[in-house]
C-alpha cells in the first residue's frame, strides 16, 4: 500500500508535531510544510527531508500531497483549510474549527463541496482518561447525568504568549467545551459566562473565565479556563472533569495527579506522558492516535470519532461564552 503524503501548514508546537508524526507513521510521509516564517519551513524541511513551500499554494500542490494538517492560529484556519478543500486534500484542522460559527460553515461547505474528508484536532477525545470515562457512561454506570465540572488551566506564560493572538475560550474552553457535549450527549441551550482581568490586561486577554451551561437534558455544567497559574508549580496545565449522575460518578485529573514527577536541585516538574512525549525517538501519546485515527478512517472509509458537526458545536459554544460576557446576560441557543 502506497504512503499518503501529507502537508503541514503552520509550523508552531502543534505544527512540528504534526511534522514528526507524518514522517514517522507507516502510512505517511511528509511531502512538503509552509510556514508564513520561511525560516521555520527550510528548518523543518532539512530536518525531515521534505520541501519547504514559499507559499500555501506551493505546499498544496507538491507531488504526492492527499492530507494536509492545518496547524496556524485559531483565527486563521478559513483560508488554508477551504484552499486544501479546493486543490482535492483531506484537512486535518486544529482546534478550533474556527473562531466563529460562519467560519465554521464555511470550512464545512468547502470540504463538502469538493468531496474531501474534514476532521479537527480535539485531542482530548484520544486521551485514554477520557476515553475509559466515556465508556463508563455509556456503560450507564453514571447514570442519568445531572451536573458536569470541567476545569482546564494553564500557567501564565501561555496566557503572556497566546492572548494577544486568540481568546481562552477558544485555546483552551474548547476541549471541554466539547468532551462535557459528548458526555452529556445533547447541546446547550443556554450559557452564562463571567470573566476576570488583572494579569492580562496589556495583552487584552481574559485571565478566567467561569461558564454556566444548560443542557437539553436538564444537566448543569459548569467549566472553569484561566492561564494565568503561577510558573512555578510542577505542571503546565491544571485539568479535571467530573460527571455526576443518578447512578453514580466519573471523575478525570490531569496534572496535580500525574503518575510521573522528576526533581532537581531547584524545582520538580510533571512531564507531558499523555498528548505529546517522545519515547524513543517517537512522537507518541494522543497527539499521535489523533493522527493515526484520521488517516485510518480516510483508508478504510470509516466515520471519524469527532464530525464537523461537533467542531463547530463546540465553536457555537465558545461563541455564546463571549456574546455572554459582552452582554452580562446568558446567551440563549436553538
Amino acid at each position: 500500500m502506497s504512503k499518503m503524503g501529507a502537508a503541514v501548514i503552520g509550523l508552531g508546537m502543534m505544527g512540528q508535531r504534526h511534522g514528526r508524526v507524518w514522517s514517522e507513521l507507516t502510512e505517511t510521509e511528509l511531502v512538503a510544510v509552509y510556514d508564513l516564517a520561511p525560516e521555520r519551513a527550510r528548518q523543518m524541511a532539512d530536518q525531515y527531508g521534505c520541501m519547504a513551500a514559499g507559499s500555501l499554494q506551493e505546499a498544496l500542490d507538491a507531488p504526492g500531497v492527499e492530507i494536509v494538517s492545518v496547524c496556524t492560529d485559531d483565527q486563521n484556519h478559513v483560508e488554508p483549510c477551504t484552499a486544501a478543500a479546493a486543490a482535492g486534500k483531506h484537512v486535518l484542522v486544529e482546534k478550533p474549527l474556527a473562531t466563529s460559527p460562519h467560519d465554521c460553515d464555511t470550512i464545512i461547505a468547502a470540504a463538502r463541496g469538493h468531496g474531501v474528508r474534514l476532521m479537527t484536532g480535539h485531542v482530548v477525545r484520544f486521551d485514554l482518561r477520557y476515553q475509559v470515562a466515556k465508556a463508563a457512561i455509556d456503560d450507564g454506570q453514571v447514570g442519568d447525568i445531572i451536573h458536569l465540572y470541567g476545569r482546564r488551566n494553564n500557567i501564565l506564560r501561555s496566557g503572556r504568549r497566546i492572548g494577544p493572538r486568540t481568546s481562552i475560550a477558544y485555546f483552551l474552553g474548547v476541549h471541554d467545551l466539547d468532551i462535557m457535549r459528548w458526555y452529556v450527549g445533547c447541546d446547550a441551550v443556554r450559557v452564562y459566562a463571567e470573566s476576570s482581568r488583572k494579569l492580562l490586561t496589556e495583552e487584552g486577554a481574559d485571565d478566567t473565565i467561569f461558564t454556566l451551561l444548560k443542557y437539553e437534558n436538564d444537566a448543569v455544567g459548569c467549566l472553569e479556563t484561566s492561564w494565568v497559574l503561577p510558573e512555578g508549580q510542577p505542571n503546565t496545565l491544571d485539568a479535571r472533569l467530573e460527571v455526576v449522575g443518578t447512578e453514580g460518578r466519573v471523575a478525570v485529573r490531569v496534572g496535580d495527579s500525574e503518575p510521573l514527577e522528576v526533581s532537581g536541585p531547584d524545582r520538580s516538574w510533571r512531564p507531558d506522558i499523555a498528548y505529546g512525549p517522545v519515547v524513543y525517538d517517537q512522537q507518541a501519546g494522543a497527539i499521535r492516535h489523533q493522527l493515526e485515527h484520521f488517516v485510518r478512517c480516510i483508508r478504510d472509509e470509516q466515520e471519524f470519532i469527532i464530525t464537523p458537526e461537533d467542531a463547530r458545536a463546540a465553536v457555537v459554544l465558545a461563541d455564546a461564552i463571549h456574546r455572554s460576557l459582552e452582554t452580562g446576560m446568558p446567551a440563549q441557543l436553538g
